[in-house]
């Protein structure tokens, strides 16, 4: 074989091995692997023997891929029956709004929740994305359009007892405040962007994250002893069917009366219901893990995080 019979060869391998490994192959790739992860600093409780009813904090850390995750945010509503749940939603707000600006910035995906409120946004390009997402078949078993009630299977009853509604203070009136539906929209200082979805159904939730590959989910809002456990969209729901959930716990805040058992304070009753979930259901995360600024607390609360 001759020199030139060697420098074709030689030409027609470099070129075939372009074609495999070149510019096509590379947009193929999967680009969530080009995304940074971050970094989630997890809490959870695990029992420090099998039945024993001690248990002990524990924790680690876990890198997400932004671009596989989605926060969840759960009826935080303009209003709400209980005053002082309203005073805190609209304490709360401000603070969560930044802290999703900063996860949809990372490449987030942000699903807005405010149950009961979907005819005040029909027209928006939000909800319909939300409708128009192409249906995914739960696994058999799965009802995502139901409220997933305290599973005794699973989780151990409440540590507080919110069968009095949870209101913990009167209303301005100086009389307890009347169980009534006087939400209308989500809180407007929580932007909804472009981008972002917003749903109050549980099979419209599964159509889109499993549509955007999205494994992880991020659960805020209010209220966690309700409807951040009970909403078809929300912790149970999604640990149930196999997401890799977890609660951001400085966003969150419970229906919870301190005249009613255990008799603690409002923000200790919280505490114990973010343990609950820890325990049986999901790990916790501070809002710092995402924007590197410290954990938020209501003006009121003086117990630790």
């Amino acid at each position: 074989m001759n020199n030139l019979t060697y420098l074709s060869a030689y030409f027609m391998i470099l070129f075939f091995t372009a074609c495999k490994n070149g510019p096509d192959s590379r947009q193929a790739e999967d680009t969530h692997s080009l995304t940074p992860a971050i970094t989630l600093n997890l809490r959870s409780q695990e029992e420090t023997v099998a039945g024993s009813g001690k248990w002990q904090e524990v924790h680690r850390k876990e890198d997400w891929n932004p671009k596989q995750t989605a926060i969840i945010v759960t009826d935080m509503w303009d209003r709400h029956w209980c005053d002082p749940s309203t005073e805190r939603v609209v304490e709360l707000a401000p603070v969560m709004n930044e802290t999703i600006a900063t996860a949809r910035d990372l490449g987030m995906l942000i699903v807005h929740a405010p149950s009961g409120t979907m005819d005040n946004y029909k027209d928006t390009p939000q909800r319909k994305a939300a409708a128009d997402a192409k249906y995914h078949e739960a696994p058999e078993g799965f009802d995502l359009q139901q409220w997933c009630y305290l599973d005794p299977g699973k989780e151990a009853n409440l540590p507080i007892d919110d069968s009095d509604g949870g209101c913990d203070k009167p209303c301005a009136n100086g009389e307890p405040c009347l169980e009534e539906e006087v939400w209308t929209s989500q809180i407007a200082a929580i932007k909804i962007e472009n981008g972002d979805y917003i749903t109050d159904n549980g099979q419209e939730v599964y159509n889109i994250i499993m549509d955007k590959g999205i494994d992880n989910l991020i659960i805020m809002g209010v209220h966690l002893n309700m409807c951040v456990l009970g909403r078809s969209f929300a912790i149970r729901q999604m640990s149930n069917l196999g997401k890799n959930v977890v609660l951001m716990r400085d966003m969150t805040d419970t229906m919870y009366n301190p005249e009613m058992s255990p008799y603690v304070s409002h923000f200790a009753g919280t505490e114990l219901v973010v343990r609950h979930v820890e325990r049986y259901w999901v790990p916790s995360i501070l809002s710092t893990d995402i924007t590197g600024k410290p954990a938020f607390k209501f003006k009121e609360d003086k117990t630790d995080i």
